[in-house]
C-alpha cells in the first residue's frame, strides 16, 4: 500500500487525477525543465512516493497527462469535427481550438513534454500513443472530407494527420518563441489557403448523380 494512498478503487481513481492535474500545472507554470517528483508533489501538496506508486516514474507521470490531455480534447471537439464538411471548416475548429487551448496553457504543456521526450526512446513511444485518440479523430475528418474526391487515394492520410497535427503544435511553439508573430494571422492565412484548396477538392468531385 502506499503511503498516505486512501483505499478504494474510487479513492484511487481520484489521486491519479490529482497527480496528473498537479503535474499539468507544473508543466504550464514551470516548463519540462523545472519537472520532478518532488516539485509536482509539492505542488500538489502529496507525498512524493504516490507517483511512483500510480505512474511508475515521472516519465510514465508525463505520459498519463499527455493522454489525459488527448482523451479530453478528443472528447470536446468531437462533436464539432463531426459537422466540418470542408478544410476551412477544420482549419476554424483548430483555431477556436488553439485559443481556447492557449488561454489554458494546455498546448504549451503538451510541448513541454514533447520536448522533454528528445533523447527518452519510452518517453516518445509512450506520448506519440496517447495522442492517438486525437490524432485518430483528426484523420477521420480529413477521410470524410477526402472521401469523394480524386485526392483520396493520392494523399496518405497518416501524413496529412500528422501535418495538420504538426502545424497546430508549431503555431503554439513559434507564437511562443516570437511574441511578433500572431497565432491569430498565421490561422486567417491558413484558412485562406484552406478555400483555395477546397475550391479545387470541389473542381476535381465527380458531379452527383440524379
Amino acid at each position: 500500500m502506499a503511503p498516505s494512498e486512501p483505499r478504494g478503487r474510487h479513492s484511487a481513481e481520484k489521486t491519479r487525477a490529482r497527480i496528473v492535474e498537479a503535474a499539468l500545472q507544473a508543466l504550464r507554470d514551470e516548463g519540462i525543465a523545472g519537472i520532478s517528483a518532488r516539485s509536482i508533489a509539492r505542488r500538489g501538496g502529496f507525498n512524493q512516493a504516490l507517483i511512483f506508486y500510480h505512474f511508475g516514474s515521472v516519465e510514465g507521470l508525463l505520459v498519463a497527462v499527455a493522454r489525459s490531455e488527448s482523451e479530453r480534447r478528443s472528447a470536446l471537439y468531437a462533436p464539432a469535427l463531426a459537422e466540418v464538411s470542408s478544410l476551412a471548416e477544420l482549419v476554424a475548429v483548430a483555431r477556436r481550438l488553439h485559443d481556447e487551448e492557449f488561454q489554458e496553457g494546455t498546448v504549451a504543456a503538451l510541448t513541454q513534454v514533447l520536448a522533454g521526450a528528445v533523447g527518452s526512446p519510452e518517453l516518445s513511444r509512450g506520448i506519440s500513443e496517447s495522442l492517438r485518440p486525437w490524432t485518430t479523430l483528426v484523420g477521420d475528418t480529413i477521410d470524410r472530407l477526402l472521401a469523394d474526391t480524386p485526392f483520396r487515394d493520392l494523399v496518405p492520410r497518416d501524413d496529412l494527420t500528422a501535418a495538420v497535427a504538426a502545424l497546430f503544435l508549431g503555431i503554439e511553439l513559434l507564437t511562443g518563441l516570437d511574441t511578433e508573430l500572431s497565432g491569430d494571422s498565421l490561422f486567417t492565412t491558413m484558412e485562406s489557403v484552406a478555400r483555395v484548396i477546397d475550391g479545387l477538392l470541389r473542381s476535381a468531385a465527380p458531379p452527383a448523380t440524379a
